[in-house]
């Protein structure tokens, strides 16, 4: 028997993949939005398809992606030819889908609900950056789309901002937007509470996510539209010193223990103290009678981040303290001829190192020489202690339906969706851009959401399927069991392979045998063994 043409291609999860994405009905829905001639070989939603399966198993810049579907089974799985999936072809595909953006993820939200039974009662806000190097020809940015620009954070890199929108159930992302890289958050709420209503059409949702949900005006603008929220309020003295005020005889114990500090003794974990007020705020109705609106506020003091803090300023007070210490014992020389000039650098010190307001400076003369004092103001610092850990938590729920409690567990769920920021820029690699145009960055970084979304699905569908809490056995490396997450779920079923050969001059192909961990995740997902089955046949 004479075996020639040995062809071996990776299957791993494209199966699975492909099962989500029709699903959620995606190239139906690109290729309704924006068609093709029907000369074309490969159409706008054939595209998208290739390129989030790519995000989910092997991310390739655009140049590489004919190699990628060469090496994987693109061409058995998805009908596409590996050729077809060329760099210029796919990059007209990203100015295409940047043109529906909204139209398209809106869509594929709606569809969500309907084919996973996804809940968008609750949903959380968040923005990170992106940061991208290189040149960003003038020539090549299109008005419209989100351009790329130097940030306002440390380091002061070119970068464009992505927001994420996640629901509460599963944190799977519902919508996400591309904004200029010198956006703030706060400017980013409002546009984001119509895009949910009109796209995505969700109309009844409480909004949460951290200190920079509610500036006044974004607080306005939700309060009027009728949408709910939940989120930090912005430090301000006002606050500080309502906070002050409260007898500590009303600070209760609140019931709330980390997932991370479960495992704890109870004396190791952090606590939480609150105090539950209602205020009222005025809000137009729309005929320009303000209207009052009932709110909660709940203040917390948190032990870990009142320890935090006071660590953090000891360390600033010691270096600042030792950089002063060297500056008084200069006033008067060649590098600090007057009070003045000393007193200027302590300031500035001070300034840098967040302690104003703590110390007070002085200056003086002594034997015709100038002098300068700097001591601690002991009201000053013990009134920074005594705010130590403290914030407010402000919402449009009622104290009847959510105590404080409640409301301080909620809204510290709000670490899933820093966790799906971090998968973007991770496994499923956001970056590098080796993208120039603007809109082409809009539309890859649409693919990469649209990959997010089957990433987030996959986990949600193993874990509801599985059970709260329950782990897989055998899941990670040196059979340990672990709860199913969207990286785990990939990597496991990343070696299945399709096998082509000639035997004796006839074609023949088989699909490698699926170990019982990968049918078990099979069964969790929802997807038949059928989807690989059928790959396989006993000749071509």
């Amino acid at each position: 028997m004479t075996v020639q043409d040995v062809l071996v291609q990776r299957l791993g999860a494209l199966p699975v993949i492909r099962d989500y994405w029709e699903r959620l009905h995606l190239k139906e829905r690109v290729d309704a939005l924006v068609p093709v001639r029907e000369v074309a070989h490969l159409t706008h939603g054939d595209g998208v398809v290739a390129l989030v399966a790519n995000r989910l198993t092997a991310p390739r810049p655009l140049y590489d992606i004919v190699a990628w579907a060469e090496g994987w089974a693109v061409a058995e799985v998805f009908g596409i030819a590996p050729a077809d999936l060329n760099d210029d072809r796919l990059g007209r595909c990203l100015d295409a889908i940047a043109a529906v953006h909204d139209g398209l993820r809106g869509d594929l939200t709606v569809q969500a609900m309907t084919a996973f039974g996804l809940e968008t009662a609750t949903v959380r806000w968040d923005l990170t950056s992106v940061r991208v190097s290189g040149e960003y020809p003038p020539e090549e940015q299109t008005p419209g789309y989100a351009q790329v620009r130097y940030g306002y954070g440390g380091g002061h890199q070119k970068q464009v901002r992505y927001l994420q929108v996640t629901t509460d159930d599963g944190a799977v992302p519902i919508w996400d937007q591309v904004w200029d890289g010198n956006t703030t958050d706060v400017a980013t709420v409002i546009d984001t509470m119509h895009a949910l209503r009109e796209h995505a059409r969700c109309t009844d949702f409480v909004l949460l996510g951290d200190s920079k949900l509610l500036s006044e005006a974004n607080r306005q603008a939700l309060l009027a539209a009728g949408v709910g929220y939940l989120a930090p309020l912005p430090r301000s003295a006002e606050l500080d010193a309502a906070f002050l005020a409260i007898p500590p005889e009303q600070l209760v114990a609140l019931d709330y223990v980390s997932a991370r500090e479960a495992g704890k003794p109870p004396e190791e974990r952090t606590t939480y103290q609150g105090y539950a007020t209602t205020v009222s705020v005025l809000v137009p109705d729309g005929q320009g009678s303000p209207r009052p609106h009932p709110l909660q506020r709940v203040f917390i003091l948190s032990s870990e981040e009142r320890a935090a803090c006071r660590r953090h300023r000891a360390r600033q007070r010691e270096r600042a303290e030792a950089e002063i210490g060297r500056i008084v014992g200069r006033v008067g020389s060649r590098w600090y001829p007057t009070a003045e000039r000393a007193r200027a650098k302590i300031e500035t010190i001070l300034a840098q190192r967040h302690l104003a307001g703590l110390y007070q400076v002085s200056s003086g003369e002594q034997e015709g020489r100038p002098t300068v004092a700097c001591e601690v103001g002991v009201a000053a610092l013990a009134r920074a202690e005594a705010l130590d850990g403290s914030y407010v938590l402000e919402t449009t729920r009622a104290a009847v339906a959510a105590d404080a409690t409640m409301l301080l567990t909620e809204w510290k769920g709000q670490w899933p969706i820093e966790q799906r920021h971090r998968q973007a820029k991770g496994p499923l690699r956001i970056r590098p851009l080796f993208v120039t145009s603007n809109q082409r960055i809009v539309g890859l970084i649409t693919i990469l959401g649209i990959a997010l979304m089957v990433f987030s699905l996959i986990e949600r569908e193993a874990r509801r399927t599985l059970g709260a809490g329950g782990k897989l056995p055998g899941l990670l490396a040196g059979h340990v069991a672990a709860r199913p997450t969207g990286e785990n779920v990939l990597k496991a079923l990343r070696e299945i392979a399709l096998v082509r050969m000639r035997i004796a001059g006839e074609p023949h192909r088989w699909v490698t045998d699926l170990t019982p961990l990968q049918r078990r995740l099979l069964e969790l997902l929802h997807v038949p063994d059928a989807a690989y089955a059928r790959l396989a046949s006993e000749r071509e």
